[in-house]
Order: C-alpha cells, then structure tokens, then sequence
C-alpha cells in the first residue's frame, strides 16, 4: 500500500493521513499541501520558519534543521498530537479520525500505530517532533504503508 503524507503526517502526523490518495489524485495532494500551508502559517511566525522551511514539512521531508524541527513541533501540539514532552496518542487518533472518515480498517491501522508511539518522550520539544515522525513513520511501515520521503 502506498501513502502520501499531506502533513506527518503533519505529521506525520499524519502518517495515516492520506494513506487512501493515490498518486493519480493530484489535485486532491495539492489541495492538502495548500491546507497545511495555511496551517503552518502560525507556526512559521512563531518558529521564525521560513517558506523553504514550510515546504519541506508540507512535502513530508523529515526535517533537518532545528527550525523544521521545532516548526514540525508546532504543527505536532497545534494538533494535539505532542503536548512538547511527550506524544499525545489519543490527539494522533483524534486527527486520524477526522482525516480517515470513518474508515474503521484504517483506523485499526492508526490506533495500532499510535500505540506502537505511545512512549515516545524528550524535553526537547524539537527533537522530540522528529523522534514522534520517525516513530510513526517506523511503525507505519512495520504495517506495510510505503511513505514517500
């Protein structure tokens, strides 16, 4: 199965996010990108991100910097899926919810990797949003979804 993270998944977030857009739904991609674009708005002002910055999280690149780091943060406690100490598992399956539809054999899949993040921990409240995105991105694959990276 191939996925397209429109976040990280925000996530990764949003790792399950788009787990159902195929590559042929471009403009359905483009419309998500343009969603986590102006989401990311607040938190780009509020991290000093800059538009570069913004795009590699909107790409689903893992991020390099300590301000993709910290903005992938934002995004992370903006959605309730990091509270800035610690992955927030019920807040991941809150998003995955709205973003699967109601799909309950996806949402089999993301509650198992919610769980599977579950302990994820750092005071660092950036590196703990690359620790939460290479967790998720880690389990999602144990459970056979391709993410693009």
């Amino acid at each position: 199965m191939k996925s397209s993270l429109a976040m990280v998944a925000l996530c990764v977030v949003l790792t399950t996010a788009m787990q159902g857009v195929k590559a042929d739904h471009n403009e359905d991609v483009e419309a998500a990108k343009e969603i986590m674009r102006g989401l990311a708005a607040e938190c780009k002002n509020k991290e000093g991100a800059s538009d570069d910055d913004v795009e590699t999280f909107v790409e689903d690149k893992m991020p390099e910097t300590r301000t993709q780091k910290c903005l992938a943060g934002c995004m992370q406690e903006q959605f309730g899926i990091s509270n800035g100490k610690e992955f927030q598992e019920d807040g991941f399956e809150e998003v995955a919810k709205m973003l699967l539809k109601g799909d309950e054999e996806k949402m089999k899949v993301a509650r198992e990797i919610g769980n599977d993040c579950k302990d994820v921990k750092n005071d660092d409240r950036c590196e703990l949003a690359l620790d939460i995105m290479s967790c998720l991105k880690e389990s999602a694959e144990k459970h056979g979804i391709e993410l693009k990276h």
